[in-house]
């Protein structure tokens, strides 16, 4: 068993050197990384020399597997951290348009949890070109910047708790400057619709359907959708369970129609 440790040492010290020095880390962190993996490896020593094996093959595999399960630990434990009362700034995953985009998303606050409802704005893009098509006018082709910006825009209400055209994160300017200035997108005319619904019940059955119809209700959003000029639409659609005092903190369903030509 000498021979066995004396070998698990050597082999312990290589393997360790290979795991931290491609890690990026300053020395204080290699060290403090070190001096945890050692604390672990001795709570580990007495099952592991019970099952350790006889041939070197055996102890090398054995001493890779625990090498590897403490850095994978270790990850594990790195992702999970996260400052309080913080959430997920992009919970879809989206790769964005532009780095104009991207640091938009990044500068909102994050008071309240959320998602993007792909499904909802989905549902509502089809609905609105079949209604087109009612009115005989051309479909509207979905383009994904116009998507980020409308997500952008429905997410900005929820987080800055407001509801309106103007924006009050950016000194109350427009949504044309939101639009062109901040998002940097490029089309020569653009427009926006705005709709929530909200409810106090238990359940958040909230439905996109109310969204649309909220729309076609409404004589200013209603032209909007069948103006024959604009060709493209994103429509970004936030599902929340919590909201501040403009929503008065109840379950909330956000959308934005961004047209462009």
């Amino acid at each position: 068993m000498k021979i066995k440790r004396k070998t698990l040492s050597i082999f312990l010290l290589i393997l360790l050197g290979l795991s931290v020095s491609g890690c990026g880390r300053t020395i204080e962190d290699q060290m403090n990384t070190f001096e945890e993996f050692i604390n672990r490896i001795e709570e580990r020593s007495n099952d592991f020399f019970d099952r350790l094996g006889d041939s070197t093959e055996e102890v090398i595999d054995r001493l890779t597997e625990v090498v590897e399960d403490f850095f994978d630990e270790r990850d594990d434990e790195q992702e999970e951290e996260q400052e309080p009362g913080t959430v997920n700034p992009n919970p879809g995953g989206m790769t964005y348009v532009s780095r104009k985009m991207e640091e938009a998303f990044t500068e909102l606050p994050q008071y309240h949890e959320y998602e993007f409802d792909a499904e909802a704005e989905n549902y509502i893009l089809e609905r609105l070109n079949d209604y087109r098509a009612e009115n005989d006018l051309h479909p509207l082709e979905r383009r994904e910047d116009l998507s980020q910006s409308a997500r952008y825009k429905s997410l900005a209400m929820l987080q800055h708790d407001y509801f309106s055209h103007d924006n009050p994160n950016l000194s109350d300017r427009p949504f044309d400057h939101l639009m062109w200035e901040k998002l940097g997108l490029r089309y020569v005319g653009i427009g926006e619709n705005l709709a929530f619904v909200s409810n106090s019940g238990f359940v958040n059955n909230i439905k996109a359907e109310e969204l649309f119809v909220g729309w076609q209700n409404s004589d200013g959003h209603n032209r909007q959708m069948l103006s024959p000029t604009h060709r493209f639409i994103g429509v970004g659609v936030v599902r929340s369970s919590e909201s501040g005092k403009y929503f008065k903190g109840y379950k909330v369903l956000l959308g934005t129609q961004h047209f462009g030509n």
